[in-house]
C-alpha cells in the first residue's frame, strides 16, 4: 500500500461522528399566506433566510436554565439576578426582557429553588419577552401579532388538548400584574409561539424560535425544502428537490420519521391544525409501507394498513393480499408494545439494536418507522467504538454499508428535505467504503469502490453544506473536505478523476 494511500485511509478511521426573486406571498383560505415558487428552483438553493429571530426563549417544558445562554443549572452554580430573581449561570451577568417585565410586575423576586425537572415557571418566559415588545419594540411586536395563532381553536375549551395554553395565559395574569393585558391577548401569543415557534439546535438543551420570513412556510411532511440554523441562531430555508415554478414552497413542522397517526396527533396537538398533506393521505407513504405491519394470517406474505389514517373513525387494518382484518385498537396495542420495548432498549448498543430488527421482523414491514428508527442508531453504531472503523469486523462492516444504501434510498424518497440524517447516513457510508477498499486492493475493486465513496462524500457535503459549525453536522462538513481533498489525490495517482 503506498503511503499516500495509508494516509488517506489513516484520515478517514480517525472521522467525527430581503428580496428574493424566485418566491412569491400568496394566500388562500386553506392555508392562509404561504409562498410559491415564481421560476424553477434547483436543489440547494436558498429560498430564504431570516438574519435573527423575531423572539427567543427556553423550551416550554424546560428545566430551570440560564435566560442568558440556556445551560441547564443546578443548586451549585444556579445565581438569581439581583435584579428579578430569574436564575442565571455564574458566567451571565444580564439576560432578556423578562428582567424589567418581571422586576415592574411583582412585589417580590422570582425565587426558582427546585432544578433537574420541568419548571412550570418557564412556560411564561418567552409570552412575557413578547409582551415586553410592546414597548420596547413595537414594530418586532406588531410582526409577531401578525403570524397565525390558531387562537380560535384554543379558546374551543371542549377540546382537551387545548387546556395547556389556557393554563399558562391565567398562570401569568396571576403570577404578573397584567391589568393593562387581556387573556385573549396573552392567549394568541402563546397560539403563535406554539404555531410558528423552531427548536433550535445549536445550545444545549436548544431553544425555541420565531423567525419572521420562516413563519409564512407551509407545512408538508414530505417537504420540499430544508431549514438549517446558522452559529448565531438564524435560519436558513433552501430548496430539498428541485421545485416547479408554481409550487407551493413547504418545510415539516413535526419529525418527519415519525408513523402518520403520531404526526397527525402531534400537528393537532402543538400546531392546531389536522394534516391532509399527501403522504398522509397516502397510508402506504408513497409505497414505503412506513406504517404497515405483516399479515398474521399462515403463508400470507402481505401487510396490513387502515384505508386512510385521516379517518374521524379509527379504521381496522386490512391485509393487502388476503383482505384479512385486525381491529385498529389491536394493531394500536401492538405498535404499544412495541414502542415500549424500543424506549426500554440498551442505548448505544449494536446487539441490542440487532436483537430488536430480529426479534420484530415477523410482525413490521422492514421500512416500518419503528425499524427505521433502529436501523438509523445501528448504522451510526458501528465504526464507532474502540478501535473505530478499522476494527469492524468484514460481516458487521458490510452490514453497514448495506444498512446506510437501505436508509439513504429510503429516505430520499420519503423525506427528501431531511438533509441532516441523509448526509450523516451517507457520510458513514463513504468512511465504510473506504476502508472495505483498503482492505479489498485489486485495482479494479479498489478505484469502484473508492469512486461510489467520493460520489457519498460529495453528497454528504452538499446535503449538510448550511449547517452550523456548532453542530456535530457542521463538523462533518469540515472533515468532508478534508476527507475530499485526501481522496483527490489517492484517485489522481491512480489515473482516475
Amino acid at each position: 500500500m503506498t503511503p499516500l494511500l495509508h494516509s488517506y485511509f489513516q484520515a478517514i478511521a480517525q472521522k467525527p461522528l430581503l428580496c428574493w426573486p424566485h418566491r412569491n406571498l400568496a394566500e388562500n383560505p386553506a392555508l392562509g399566506r404561504h409562498y410559491v415558487a415564481t421560476r424553477h428552483i434547483s436543489i440547494g438553493e436558498i429560498i430564504l433566510k431570516d438574519e435573527e429571530p423575531l423572539i427567543a426563549g427556553p423550551m416550554n417544558n424546560s428545566v430551570p436554565v440560564c435566560l442568558k445562554c440556556y445551560t441547564v443549572l443546578n443548586e451549585d452554580i444556579a445565581t438569581p439576578c439581583t435584579t428579578c430573581g430569574w436564575p442565571l449561570c455564574q458566567k451571565c451577568k444580564e439576560h432578556g426582557l423578562e428582567c424589567n417585565f418581571t422586576s415592574s410586575r411583582r412585589g417580590d423576586k422570582v425565587s426558582i429553588t427546585k432544578f433537574g425537572y420541568p419548571h412550570p415557571s418557564y412556560q411564561c418566559i418567552n409570552v412575557i419577552r413578547a409582551l415586553s415588545l410592546k414597548t420596547t419594540n413595537a414594530e418586532v411586536y406588531n410582526k409577531l401579532m401578525s403570524l397565525e395563532s390558531h387562537c380560535d381553536r384554543i379558546k374551543d375549551k371542549e377540546n382537551f388538548i387545548f387546556e395547556e395554553p389556557l393554563n399558562t395565559a391565567r398562570f401569568i395574569k396571576r403570577f404578573f400584574r397584567t391589568d393593562d393585558v387581556s387573556e385573549e391577548e396573552i392567549t394568541k401569543i402563546i397560539g403563535i409561539l406554539q404555531v410558528n415557534g423552531h427548536e433550535v439546535p445549536i445550545t444545549e438543551p436548544p431553544y425555541v424560535a420565531v423567525y419572521e420570513l420562516a413563519s409564512l412556510l407551509e407545512h408538508n411532511c414530505r417537504a420540499n425544502c430544508s431549514k438549517s440554523f446558522t452559529d448565531t441562531g438564524g435560519l436558513i430555508i433552501h430548496a430539498a428537490i428541485p421545485i416547479t415554478k408554481g409550487d407551493n414552497i413547504s418545510i415539516c413542522y413535526t419529525d418527519p420519521l415519525w408513523g402518520t397517526a403520531n404526526r397527525i396527533h402531534h400537528l393537532s396537538k402543538t400546531k392546531f391544525f389536522e394534516c391532509i398533506c399527501d403522504r398522509c393521505k397516502d397510508p402506504t407513504e408513497f409505497g414505503t409501507m412506513f406504517d404497515a405491519l405483516k399479515c398474521n394470517q399462515m403463508n400470507c406474505s402481505g401487510y396490513m394498513l387502515p384505508k386512510t389514517f385521516l379517518a374521524q373513525s379509527q379504521e381496522d387494518y386490512a391485509c393487502n393480499i388476503c383482505k384479512s382484518i385486525i381491529s385498529y385498537e389491536e394493531a394500536e396495542k401492538i405498535l404499544e408494545d412495541i414502542g415500549r420495548c424500543l424506549s426500554n432498549m440498551k442505548k448505544q448498543d449494536i446487539t441490542a439494536c440487532k436483537e430488536f430488527l430480529n426479534r420484530y421482523k415477523s410482525i413490521l414491514h422492514a421500512n416500518h418507522f419503528y425499524n427505521v428508527d433502529v436501523m438509523i442508531a445501528l448504522s451510526q453504531l458501528i465504526g464507532h467504538q474502540t478501535g473505530g472503523i478499522v476494527d469492524v469486523g468484514e460481516n458487521l462492516l458490510v452490514e453497514k454499508m448495506n444498512l446506510c444504501r437501505i436508509l439513504s434510498e429510503l429516505l430520499k424518497l420519503l423525506v427528501p428535505a431531511e438533509n441532516r440524517i441523509r448526509g450523516l447516513i451517507l457520510f458513514e457510508l463513504h468512511a465504510a467504503l473506504a476502508e472495505y477498499s483498503r482492505r479489498h486492493v485489486e485495482m479494479d475493486t479498489l478505484t469502484t469502490l473508492l469512486l461510489e465513496s467520493k460520489k457519498c462524500l460529495l453528497s454528504a457535503h452538499q446535503l449538510l453544506r448550511y449547517e452550523p459549525k456548532v453542530l456535530p453536522e457542521g463538523f462533518v462538513v469540515q472533515q468532508a473536505e478534508k476527507n475530499l481533498q485526501q481522496m483527490n489525490k489517492l484517485l489522481k495517482q491512480f489515473n482516475v478523476e
